[in-house]
């Protein structure tokens, strides 16, 4: 079996979880890593990290790019992007950087890509290859440049490996930011393209959280009158992977009149509330273990409680997200019923 059929055949051995965002992250950062490791041999002094709208990702340095024909302990090109070496880096060089899960290589990157363009300059020849899947799509070929050294990988997760093929924005960008402190002589740049992902309101907030599609999300949006005036309400949740996240503690993003507030109000109480009722009796702090969350009230009288005024103490807010909490998993179980099953039966068991 070659390097690429075992890749994709047993993904998890060489990325780890494919469910969540890390494995597609680990891709990224390997990448990162191999750019580190020229910087670390003073040959390289920028990284430039590009997510398009489309998921797409382009890794770009201005180091000395790749030896396409091979040659000083480095394979052929050819070679880099589909076999796996036995050895830490290809050319055994030291130090050498591992961000990922444990240094993939550019065979794992290729291997899990529904499309993977290289692009490489090395001492005036510019050389190019694409692969789809592992598979050579546009042989190799190289053209005289008078343009700078560098690699430019770009590469698309593959959706057939990947449940959620999209990098996840929030891990990405702390491993970068702390990159740049640990390397300050390294021009590190990063820029997320600007999509319709935000159009999905505080669904798509928990979407990008969990990662998960947008229907996989419970959610619920209403105006409803109480004793102190109306109250506009919208409330979104999820759970993350049993598998994986069934302990993890629940992320609630919350918000009072458009600014951020703590997750301790009445408004995130009425949230617990709506989610106890719907999983029945049971530990509080279990039912919400692994959950993903946002809720985000509109009322016409703010009570604040303490002197950061960052807490809703307004308790006409809890009652009203908890009904709509409780209506968006309703409907999300009629739409989901296996998924609902799983998650009580999950979320009683001691």
């Amino acid at each position: 079996m070659t390097a690429i059929a075992a890749v994709r055949k047993r993904p998890g051995m060489y990325i780890g979880n494919t469910e969540s965002g890390d494995g597609v992250l680990y891709m990224v950062l390997e990448l990162v890593a191999n750019a580190c490791d020229q910087h670390f041999a003073g040959s390289c002094s920028s990284v430039d990290i590009d997510i398009a709208a489309n998921g797409a990702i382009t890794v770009a340095d201005d180091g000395p790019g790749i030896l396409v024909r091979g040659g000083n302990g480095v394979p052929p090109v050819d070679v880099l992007l589909t076999q796996r070496s036995e050895r830490p880096t290809a050319d055994g060089h030291r130090p050498h950087v591992h961000l990922g899960y444990g240094g993939l290589g550019l065979v794992i990157v290729n291997a899990l890509s529904e499309r993977f363009e290289l692009t490489t300059i090395r001492d005036g020849i510019e050389a190019k290859t694409v692969y789809a899947r592992g598979e050579v799509v546009e042989p190799l070929t190289t053209v005289p440049t008078s343009r700078a050294s560098g690699t430019r990988v770009r590469f698309c997760p593959d959706p057939l490996v990947f449940l959620h093929p999209r990098v996840p924005r929030a891990p990405l960008a702390q491993r970068l930011e702390d990159l740049s402190f640990l390397l300050p002589q390294l021009a590190l740049r990063w820029h997320i393209t600007g999509d319709n992902v935000a159009a999905g309101g505080l669904v798509a907030r928990v979407a990008v959280n969990v990662p998960c599609a947008l229907s996989e999300v419970a959610s619920h949006r209403a105006s409803l009158d109480t004793a102190s005036g109306p109250i506009d309400v919208e409330v979104a949740l999820a759970w993350r992977s049993m598998r994986w996240h069934a302990n993890d503690e629940p992320v609630i993003d919350s918000f009072v009149n458009l600014e951020r507030s703590r997750r301790n109000g009445t408004h995130v109480d009425g949230l617990i509330d709506g989610v106890a009722a719907f999983l029945g009796r049971g530990d509080r702090a279990r039912q919400t273990s692994g959950m993903a969350a946002a809720v985000a009230v509109v009322l016409a009288d703010v009570k604040w409680g303490n002197p950061k005024r960052d807490r809703l103490d307004s308790p006409e807010a809890r009652v009203p997200v908890a009904e709509a909490t409780q209506l968006a998993l309703a409907r999300w179980a009629e739409a989901h019923p296996d998924a609902a099953a799983e998650l009580r039966d999950h979320k009683r068991q001691r």
